[in-house]
C-alpha cells in the first residue's frame, strides 16, 4: 500500500470490490493517517446520499428534450426539401416559438414545484422481496456507550464492566439486563437504551436492514434510513418501522406500548390489518390478542420530558473504529450511599442521570457536576481519562453525595489537622520530583473531602490544579491514604501548596 489510500479505493471498498486482506490493511492504515481517516468519512457520507439521490423524480421536460424537438424538425425540413437544399428562414420560426413554449413551460413547472414543495414520506412499503442480483449488504458494528448495574451480553457478566466497552456487538448479539441499563451506539446520530429487565437480540445488522427483537422496554434514536435501508424492531407479534426518530417500546404479556418524542413510526400487527402511524408526541397501546386497529393519542408533558430524559447517550466522533480511541470512565457512588442520596451527574456538560454508571468518553479531561440541594449543578471536580493502550485503566470519579449538613467550625478545624499530620510528605515529593526537577515548583492542589464519623473518607475530589494528570493522580492517592481517627464527620475545601 502507497503511502495515502486514494479516494476511489474507499468507494470500492464501500462496494465490496475490495478484499478482504487489503480491506483490513486500509482500514488498520486510517487509524494511523488523519488525511485517509478524513478521506474515508467523507465518501461514506457522499456514498449514504445516493439512495436518497436515485429516489428523486427527474423533471418531465429539459433542455434535452428541447434540443431533440429541434433537431427533429430541420431534419424533416431537410428531408422534405432535399438533403443539401437550402432551408428557407421563415421554416425556422415555427421551430423557435416551439422552442420558445417550451422553455416557457419548463420556467413555469419549476417555479410551480419550487413554490409547493412535497413532504418526503417517512414511512416506506416494504422492499421487494426478490432482487435482480443478489448483493451481500456491509454488516454495522455496535458499541457499548453506557452502562449501569446487572448487565449480560451473549449470556456472560463481566466481573470489570469497563471490559464490555472494548467487545463490538453484531448480528447474534443477546443483550439482557437485571436491574440495570445498558446504551449501545451504531452511528453518528444512532444509538439505543435496553432497560431494567429487558432482553434483546440482533436479528438482522447490515448496511440494508437492521432488525432487533425486544422483550421488556426500549429506547431508540435512530438518524434517517436511506429508501433502501429498513429498520424493524420486533416485539412478540408486533413490528414497529421507523425512518428516522426517537421513540420507546415496551413489550411484555398485556401487550406493546410505543411512545413517539418526533419523527414517525408505523406498528403493524398480525393479526390486524393495515398499519398504524404513530407520529410526534403521541402514543399507542396495542393489547396483546388485539382484534382491531387501535388509536394514537397525545403524550401528556411529563410523558415527553420522560422521553427525553432516558435518551440513549452517544459519544462524539462515531466511527466503527471508535474503541480504539476511546476509553470508559466510570462514576462511582462513595462507599455506603444509598440511591436517595445521590445527585443527578452532568459531565461536560450533559445530564446523564444518577451515579454510578460507566460511560464512554474520549481521551482528555472532563468536567464533572452534581446538583446541590436547590436542583441546581454545581462543579464536584474533574477527572482525566487516558487513552486506550496498554497499561492504561479505567478512570473514575467518586461522585458526591446529597450536601451533607453544614460542618461545625471545630469539627472541620479537627479534621484539618489531621489531614496535615498525616499527609506522607516524602511520597508527595516523589510525586512531584520530576516537575521540581525541571524548575517547576509552588504547585497546588485543591480538594473536596468527606470523612464521616468512623474517619473514613467518602469523598476525596481533585477540583483544581496546576499539575499534569499523571502528577496529579499520584497526589491524589497519596492524600486518599491518610488516615482519620473517629470523631465528628466534616466536609471542607482546602488548597494545598507543593
Amino acid at each position: 500500500m502507497s503511502k495515502h489510500v486514494e479516494p476511489h479505493r474507499w468507494a470500492d471498498l464501500l462496494r465490496g470490490d475490495v478484499s478482504s486482506t487489503e480491506s483490513a490493511a486500509m482500514e488498520r492504515h486510517a487509524t494511523t493517517c488523519t488525511r485517509c481517516d478524513k478521506a474515508r468519512v467523507r465518501i461514506q457520507r457522499a456514498s449514504d446520499t445516493f439512495p436518497v439521490l436515485r429516489e428523486r423524480a427527474a423533471p418531465e421536460l429539459g433542455w434535452d428534450g428541447v434540443r431533440a424537438r429541434i433537431h427533429w424538425s430541420v431534419s424533416k425540413a431537410k428531408r422534405e426539401s432535399g438533403e443539401h437544399a437550402p432551408i428557407k428562414p421563415r421554416s425556422w420560426w415555427p421551430v423557435l416559438a416551439t422552442a420558445a413554449a417550451a422553455a416557457g413551460s419548463i420556467g413555469v413547472y419549476g417555479y410551480m414545484h419550487a413554490s409547493t414543495p412535497t413532504a418526503a414520506p417517512l414511512v416506506v412499503a416494504h422492499a421487494p422481496a426478490a432482487k435482480v442480483a443478489a448483493r451481500h449488504a456491509a454488516p454495522l458494528t455496535a458499541l457499548v456507550s453506557r452502562l449501569a448495574g446487572d448487565v449480560m451480553i451473549d449470556g456472560v457478566r463481566a466481573a470489570d464492566p469497563s471490559t464490555l466497552f472494548a467487545k463490538p456487538l453484531g448480528v447474534g448479539t443477546v443483550l439482557a439486563t437485571g436491574e440495570g441499563r445498558v446504551d449501545v451506539q451504531f452511528g453518528e446520530a444512532s444509538a439505543f437504551g435496553l432497560g431494567p429487565r429487558s432482553t434483546l437480540e440482533f436479528r438482522a445488522f447490515d448496511a440494508e436492514t437492521i432488525e432487533l427483537v425486544v422483550e421488556g422496554a426500549v429506547d431508540l434514536e435512530v438518524a434517517p434510513r436511506a429508501h433502501d435501508q429498513r429498520f424493524l424492531i420486533t416485539a412478540g407479534d408486533r413490528t414497529i418501522e421507523v425512518r428516522g426518530t426517537r421513540f420507546t417500546v415496551k413489550h411484555d404479556a398485556a401487550g406493546t406500548l410505543v411512545s413517539c418524542q418526533h419523527g414517525l413510526v408505523a406498528v403493524r400487527e398480525a393479526a390486524v390489518a393495515g398499519e398504524l402511524e404513530v407520529a410526534t408526541a403521541r402514543k399507542a397501546f396495542v393489547p396483546a390478542h388485539a382484534t382491531e386497529q387501535p388509536r394514537a393519542v397525545p403524550l401528556t408533558a411529563e410523558e415527553l420530558t420522560a422521553l427525553a430524559t432516558a435518551t440513549p447517550w452517544s459519544t462524539p466522533g462515531w466511527n466503527p473504529d471508535l474503541a480504539l480511541h476511546s476509553a470508559p470512565l466510570e462514576l462511582t457512588a462513595p462507599v455506603g450511599a444509598a440511591p436517595r442520596d445521590m445527585r443527578d451527574i452532568r459531565v461536560d456538560g450533559i445530564e446523564l442521570g444518577v451515579a454510578p454508571f460507566v460511560m464512554r468518553v474520549m481521551p482528555g479531561r472532563h468536567t464533572v457536576e452534581a446538583t446541590d440541594s436547590t436542583g441546581r449543578f454545581r462543579r464536584a471536580g474533574w477527572v482525566d481519562v487516558a487513552a486506550p493502550g496498554p497499561g492504561s485503566h479505567t478512570a473514575h470519579f467518586d461522585a458526591p453525595l446529597e450536601e451533607p449538613p453544614a460542618s461545625s467550625t471545630n469539627a472541620v478545624a479537627a479534621r484539618k489537622k489531621q489531614l496535615a499530620a498525616g499527609i506522607d510528605h516524602a511520597r508527595l515529593q516523589q510525586c512531584t520530583r520530576r516537575l521540581a526537577k525541571s524548575g517547576l515548583t509552588d504547585t497546588f492542589v485543591q480538594i473536596e473531602i468527606t470523612v464521616d464519623g468512623a474517619g473514613a473518607v467518602n469523598v476525596l475530589n481533585i477540583i483544581d490544579t496546576d499539575l499534569p494528570s499523571d502528577t496529579a493522580a499520584c497526589v491524589h492517592d497519596a492524600l486518599a491514604d491518610v488516615h482519620f481517627a473517629t470523631g465528628q464527620a466534616a466536609s471542607w475545601r482546602e488548597k494545598l501548596t507543593l
